[in-house]
């Protein structure tokens, strides 16, 4: 019986962890996908579940099955189908559960549209985007086919199962051991010659299969062996045969199955059959040297410019025809060399498309070492991490590429935000800075790779927290990228969004605003009202309003945004959460739940956070560290020091160990912990000291996150128990850099001038802290909950019994707020230190 007619191993309604089985969507080599739904109760939601067959069961089957759902969980890309769960049952076996994308297979969906050339190349681009994802995280997929491609309704691509995809990774066996368990596991008809050969398979077999389907989608039929009966004739086909001309193609019948043939096929000769055809060698080393150079040159055709490679197709055949003909090329020479002075002509337009292939070749090279640096030999025995292998290549990059300022603008872009994607933030600024500098030397400020370098930096700086540098570096060069791009462009409203966050988090707010309505003109340009990027507009809103301490708007612009983007496409799932998580940041501020509900609110979401993204990710431990906040405001001081113990247990287990992200958290342990024991101990200082050093180390870390962590250890410095002058000293040398001063909000600049009070022991002039503390609240248009309470208090503890400002600070009592420490600030009592 075939694996097609065989029966079912599984049946509708059987559970695999939280998700059970509603009806079979598909069967394939590793086994049988279906159509699932939550069924815990913590969210609903449908699911495509992919199971192994039990009778090709075994170790190596499962480690590489176990290899896939770590591969799965690595890629994030709206073009790819993301990863939702992962297990084995002891029943059923191992299994993943991925994003269902409803829709038709990429076939399908061009053929009963009738789509002309032109959306066919569209379609065929954001697939190979999602490839080059991939490709991005050294990750292979061998197996691109229409059928593994979905069309949404939207009119989007998704590209499915990477289940026979190759990592280079520190996760065990090399992939190339992983992937013979099941035998040569490819669709002949879209496999490269050097897969058909069983030879080592790299990038290249993806840009091939990509040239596939592009020569498909534009003219109905496969490239080779369209009569062919046996797969070893439409192998030698592959191996041996001629690429057919377009043209010739028109009068070959339309086959019953594939896209069919587009209304408009003539489009397709010239250009784009030199795409195909350079995309389609043979020689894995003379296609594209990578899918972005394959992208580049469909989007030249969009752009009516000429392909890099339209001159180099002419050049191939023309030599394949030599080797067929040779003695009607020696008579036609005296011919061809009377034509060669007209053909002479036209060169000129062909050679920047040369010099953009060279320059591709470079990259290539550049990446192919990258590759063959994965070998074990070359790190001790063992499977190297991409970290490594960036790490290995980056220390090379200016030494190789000194001569080549082009090649290595684009080598380090590519690896800048290669290292922003892994949250490698300290090694991404630095790099992104080098580049700007070399791109100023190199070609001036004006030029386009100046801007693009820019922009990038400033975007790591964003990420950062570092505000004051994103204004220095986007608000002059702002009208030049209106310029280029237009007022309303994607370009500059990206650049609008960032100034109105970082000119909010230095206060300058009335500027800000004037960002914000740039960014809202843009909107309706380029999104539909539904389209959940105009929604998620909102959120750049809200976080403008939460710093003005404006937190009743922010939580009804967040609870729109939620209620009119569901639900969340999949490809925003990860916006939804970021939603979820400011929506729950900014309830806690206005006291909407208490400890308990604050914290199964945060595990209920940082169980779907997790199915999302595995533990251990960005926004998971901003979840937590918020619920930490919000503990320690309340109180509740055992309870933030667990979640800050469980950020830092987290932030290890993921193998994050930079100090950008390590020792900010190192430090908010550190002060829970002196809060929750009410003094400090001398372990608590010097401690305090080893993690000053390490900031001191670290200067990327800037602005308002660097000035709340040197507060945070100047609390643990003057916390009663154990002061320690000479920490206070170089805490106080530290936040009167007056750069760092420039970039903060009035309150943060409050709590310095409090803290250099203290240690100065000057009575009144920490009196006067407290008051400025208290006036900035007070300006505010809203009530500042268990803050404004908490800053009365400070001014009135130190006055006496009976003083005006005693009956102000307990009228500032949070109504319905449960016991609270604060409770116990009276006349003659110590000042609330911990608040």
């Amino acid at each position: 019986m075939s694996d097609a007619a065989a029966p079912s191993a599984f049946s509708a309604g059987q559970r695999l962890g939280a998700w059970s089985l509603l009806r079979p969507l598909g069967r394939g080599g590793m086994g049988e996908v279906w159509l699932a739904e939550r069924a815990d109760g913590l969210y609903q939601g449908q699911a495509a579940i992919k199971l192994l067959r039990s009778d090709v069961g075994g170790i190596d089957l499962a480690q590489r099955f176990a290899r896939e759902r770590a591969l799965l969980g690595r890629l994030s890309h709206p073009g790819i189908a993301k990863l939702l769960d992962a297990g084995i049952d002891t029943e059923l076996g191992a299994y993943l559960v991925l994003e269902h994308v409803p829709g038709q297979d990429l076939s399908a969906h061009v053929r009963q549209q009738r789509l002309p050339v032109a959306e066919r190349v569209r379609l065929l681009i954001e697939v190979a985007r999602a490839v080059e994802a991939a490709h991005a995280q050294l990750v292979v997929h061998r197996d691109l086919k229409p059928g593994n491609v979905l069309v949404t309704p939207e009119g989007h691509t998704k590209l499915l199962d990477f289940g026979i995809a190759t990592l280079l990774d520190d996760s065990g066996a090399p992939a190339a051991q992983l992937t013979q368990v099941a035998g040569r596991r490819m669709t002949p008809a879209y496999a490269a010659p050097e897969q058909i050969a069983g030879e080592a398979v790299g990038t290249a077999a993806d840009v091939y299969a990509l040239g596939v389907i592009a020569f498909e989608l534009l003219t109905g039929l496969l490239p080779h062996g369209q009569d062919l009966s046996t797969r070893t004739q439409f192998e030698h086909a592959v191996l041996h045969g001629e690429l057919p001309r377009m043209a010739a193609l028109r009068t070959v019948p339309e086959r019953s199955q594939g896209p069919g043939r587009p209304p408009d096929a003539a489009r397709a000769f010239g250009d784009l059959e030199a795409v195909c055809a350079k995309a389609l060698r043979k020689q894995a080393a003379e296609r594209y040297p990578s899918v972005s150079a394959f992208i580049d040159d469909l989007q030249r055709w969009q752009q009516a410019q000429p392909v890099s490679v339209r001159r180099e197709d002419w050049q191939h055949r023309t030599r394949l025809w030599l080797r067929r003909n040779r003695a009607l090329a020696l008579g036609g020479s005296l011919v061809l060399l009377a034509l060669s002075g007209g053909l002479a002509a036209s060169l000129w337009q062909h050679q920047r498309a040369q010099q953009a292939a060279r320059e591709a070749e470079l990259v290539s090279g550049y990446l192919t070492e990258l590759l063959g640096a994965a070998s074990p030999d070359l790190h001790g025995g063992r499977q190297p991490t991409v970290l490594q292998l960036l790490d290995r290549q980056r220390a090379t990059l200016r030494e190789r590429l000194g001569g080549e300022p082009a090649v290595r603008d684009r080598v380090t872009a590519t690896l800048v935000k290669t290292y922003h994607a892994l949250n490698r933030f300290d090694i991404a600024v630095a790099l992104a800075q080098d580049r700007l500098d070399d791109a100023r030397r190199q070609w001036g400020p004006s030029d386009a790779r100046a801007q693009d370098a820019t922009v990038e930096l400033a975007r790591i700086h964003t990420a950062l927290g570092s505000p004051a540098p994103v204004v220095a570096l986007l608000a002059p060069l702002r009208p030049a990228l209106v310029a280029r791009f237009g007022e309303h462009s994607a370009e500059v409203t990206s650049v609008d969004y960032q100034l109105t966050v970082a000119l909010a988090r230095l206060g300058r707010f009335d500027e800000a605003e004037r960002m914000l309505e740039h960014a809202r003109a843009a909107q309706p340009k380029l999104y539909r009202p539904t389209d959940f990027e105009f929604v998620f507009f909102g959120q750049y809103e809200q976080v403008l309003r939460s710093l003005q301490g404006r937190w009743l708007e922010a939580e009804r612009l967040l609870l729109d945004m939620l209620q009119r983007s569901r639900p969340i496409p999949p490809q925003f799932q990860r916006f939804g959460f970021v939603l979820e998580r400011s929506l729950a940041t900014v309830q806690w501020r206005l006291l909407r739940d208490d400890g308990p509900a604050a914290v199964a609110r945060t595990e209920a979401l940082l169980a779907r956070i997790h199915a999302f993204t595995g533990p251990g990710s960005e926004l998971a431990l901003g979840l937590r560290q918020a619920l930490a906040q919000h503990l320690q405001q309340l109180g509740d001081f055992d309870g933030a020091l667990a979640q800050w113990r469980a950020i830092e247990a987290e932030t290890a287990a993921a193998g994050v160990n930079h100090p950008l992200a390590t020792v900010p958290r190192q430090i908010g342990r550190l002060e829970a912990e002196v809060l929750a024991a009410g003094a400090a101990a001398p372990r608590h200082a010097a401690e305090a000291e080893a993690l000053l050093a390490q900031l001191d180390a670290t200067p990327a870390l800037s602005g308002p996150r660097r000035a709340d962590a040197l507060l945070a250890l100047a609390r643990v410095a003057s916390a009663p128990g154990a002061p320690h002058p000479t920490l206070q000293a170089r805490l106080a040398q530290a936040l009167a850099d007056p750069q760092l001063g420039q970039a903060l909000l009035p309150a943060l600049q409050a709590r310095i001038a409090a803290f250099e009070a203290l240690r100065q022991g000057d009575a009144q002039a920490q009196q006067r802290a407290a008051e400025a503390a208290m006036r900035h609240l007070d300006g505010l248009t809203e009530a500042q909950g268990i803050a404004g309470w908490a800053a009365r208090l400070h001014v009135a503890c130190r006055q006496p019994a009976g003083a005006p400002v005693w009956a102000h600070a307990h009228a500032a009592r949070p109504p319905g707020l449960p016991p609270h420490p604060l409770d116990g600030v009276r006349p003659g009592a110590p000042c609330p230190w911990r608040f």
